[in-house]
């Protein structure tokens, strides 16, 4: 058997950022990965879904740019060539991938990987030939999977995933999508700006629950202009799938409801893929479908550790990385710790969402009495030189003490935006240290700037809007 030092089992954010981190580190290191690598991130979800937000991003400024004085004769969309530019993008990004792992002497291999001891790991290959290695140390990174539906239909071949969207060669005349999170309204923005006709479904009250009331309603807005049904409160009670007909049967708010659609996708977020990795054989605790890890990213069984979405928290490509790189330090003798108090949450819609802390309601049920500030866009400079008028920017604080709590933006450039607004969370600024900070103008920045300004009054521009 084959002896090895390090090995990552793993190939997404949270697999390669620590391979190469505890190879930076010294160690000699070896990745298994059974697909592509990059993971979902990179092949199947965040990459892929901004390259096409990008594409509608550009549709609509050729469409509106007689707004600034340039005509354009003829618009369209050619759905094959955008798909030929992703994934060349893509194939791009992966080579380049490959290059940092060979620059940091990892070696990669191609397989699928079983634990059979705490030590040792079976490789299968494509054409199903095995092989046994040995390890010093183990870093699982396996990541996540669709989830799926349990009502009937949802199984049917007719039913896509998410990112079976983002392969499509053409653009369908309707879709239903069922899932108004994070994914779900993602799509939903894509598809509904190609010109296809989108009826979203949300089980919670609105659509993007966990986030800022506030915020999502401004969302729902620019989605229903944009000719996206939305149905909240929803339950999805079966699906009919067939070859010339497709129909979700649902009950939204006590009305039960027929919607016909040409396609149907699921977009009900992810869950850890530990099929078949040998957990029980090892004695990985592995409570609620994810790998079970300490504050250093252990698992229950020494030596062994993981990182980022199989061990469930949250699946965020960055948060990922940062756990990727946690447990590389540690799997080496280290004792670090992840500060998940400020993770900021980006949502790539048009217009943008970005927030991190608490909502203002969340704030009130942990016991702080809070004040808000709110500045729109509408009466900042550089969005109305964009024509991005959507949107605002609200800072949440502590009425005791000033310190910001939350910061939730929706508008353009929110996804930029917020990474101020987490650093400030982190060191514990203040909205006074907010105010006395200089933001350059015309930039969007200063909408930040000036929510904090609002708080109390003090905003120079909001009678731009006001009057």
């Amino acid at each position: 058997m084959e002896e090895k030092a390090i090995v990552v089992v793993g190939g997404g954010p949270a697999g390669y950022t620590a391979a190469i981190r505890a190879s930076q580190l010294g160690a000699r290191v070896t990745l298994i990965e059974n697909k592509e690598l990059g993971g979902a991130c990179l092949n199947s979800a965040c990459i892929p879904t901004k390259f096409l937000l990008r594409s509608v991003e550009i549709y609509q400024l050729i469409k509106n740019a007689e707004k600034y004085g340039i005509s354009v004769v003829e618009t369209g969309i050619d759905m094959a060539e955008v798909q030929s530019r992703k994934n060349k993008l893509v194939s791009a990004l992966i080579t380049g991938l490959a290059g940092v792992m060979e620059m940091n002497d990892i070696e990669v291999i191609n397989g699928c990987a079983k634990l059979t001891s705490k030590e040792s790991i079976e490789i299968t290959d494509k054409r199903g030939n095995k092989r046994n290695i040995g390890a010093n140390k183990i870093i699982l990174a396996t990541g996540s999977k669709a989830s799926t539906l349990s009502v009937p239909g949802a199984d049917s071949q007719g039913v896509a995933f998410a990112e079976d969207i983002l392969n499509l060669g053409y653009i369908p005349g309707s879709m239903v999508i069922i899932g108004g999170g994070m994914v779900g309204v993602e799509m939903a923005t894509i598809m509904a700006k190609m010109g296809c006709r989108v009826s979203l479904i949300e089980m919670m009250p609105h659509i993007l629950p966990n986030e800022d009331a506030e915020i999502t309603s401004i969302l729902e807005s620019a989605l229903k202009r944009d000719g996206v049904r939305i149905y909240t409160g929803a339950v999805v009670n079966r699906i009919d799938a067939g070859d010339k007909s497709k129909q979700v049967f649902i009950t939204s708010r006590n009305i039960e409801k027929i919607l016909e659609a040409e396609s149907i996708a699921i977009a009900a977020g992810y869950e850890p893929f530990i099929d078949g990795m040998g957990l029980d054989e090892c004695g990985i605790a592995a409570g609620d479908g994810c790998i079970e890890v300490n504050e250093y990213m252990e698992t229950s069984v020494s030596g062994i550790y993981a990182a980022g979405d199989v061990t469930g928290g949250l699946m965020l490509a960055y948060v990922a990385m940062a756990e990727g790189r946690i447990a590389a330090k540690n799997v080496l003798g280290g004792h670090s710790k992840i500060d998940f108090r400020v993770v900021p949450r980006c949502i790539f819609t048009l217009p943008e969402i970005a927030c991190v802390g608490f909502t203002e309601d969340e704030a009130n049920a942990q016991g702080y009495k809070v004040k808000c500030g709110r500045f729109p866009f509408a009466a900042n400079s550089a969005a109305n030189i964009l024509g991005e008028r959507r949107g605002m920017v609200k800072i949440v604080a502590d009425k005791k003490n000033d310190k910001v709590l939350g910061v939730h933006i929706i508008g353009a450039g929110a996804v930029n935006l917020i990474a101020e607004a987490t650093l400030a969370i982190k060191l514990g600024a203040t909205l006074d240290d907010i105010k006395k900070t200089l933001h350059a103008h015309p930039t969007l920045s200063e909408a930040f700037w000036e929510a904090a300004l609002d708080v109390s009054g003090e905003a120079s521009h909001l009678k731009i809007v006001r009057t």
